[in-house]
């Protein structure tokens, strides 16, 4: 459903806000992101923020939503390809990213007020549990068909997979060079080759 906003030239004011409360949940958090910022930022009038939600929090959780389930085609398009386990997990990690505005669900898990509503964190868990069992399911089907190293358990691999993804898009940010991005990510594949 959300994937056919972007898809759909003639958007409606309601995917208008769910998008501009998307980016700007990633950019600024959703304690800092005023009904103003998002009216602006959707170029959409007063009226339909609560027209279409009953406020901020309501459009929020669409708002995760849509960005969970851009993560999860993201991933899905890199996962269906004829290439093996090992060059799909390089896709995944290697795709395009926007360093800056960090993970689609990992800048969401750090916002404090999003993680203090039980009904937006669930949406980030939701996210965090896709990815988790997208990477496990491929580093089985990697063990098994020979193409990742078997030297840590699937479970141990993807924890490293997530802590070292986070940390990398932490480290890029710090350090304001997206190569420290990519040379962590590199490194970290280096330990599934078999």
């Amino acid at each position: 459903m959300y994937l056919m906003m972007k898809m759909n030239n003639k958007r409606s004011s309601k995917e208008k806000l769910i998008e501009a409360m998307a980016d700007l949940l990633l950019e600024k958090g959703l304690a800092s992101t005023s009904p103003r910022d998002i009216l602006t930022r959707a170029e959409v009038g007063q009226g339909s923020l609560y027209h279409y939600f009953n406020g901020k929090e309501d459009l929020s959780l669409h708002a995760i939503k849509y960005n969970v389930e851009q993560l999860i085609s993201c991933n899905t398009s890199v996962l269906n390809t004829d290439k093996n386990a090992y060059s799909k997990l390089s896709d995944l990690l290697l795709k395009y990213r926007n360093i800056n505005r960090g993970c689609l669900v990992g800048q969401l898990a750090r916002d404090r007020s999003i993680m203090e509503n039980k009904e937006l964190a669930a949406e980030v868990t939701r996210g965090f549990e896709s990815m988790k069992q997208t990477l496990e399911n491929l580093i089985k089907i990697g063990i098994a068909e020979g193409s990742i190293s078997n030297v840590l358990a699937p479970l141990e691999a993807v924890t490293l997979i997530i802590s070292t993804l986070q940390g990398a898009y932490i480290s890029a940010k710090g350090l304001q060079d997206d190569s420290y991005f990519h040379l962590t990510i590199n490194t970290l594949l280096k330990i599934f080759i078999p």
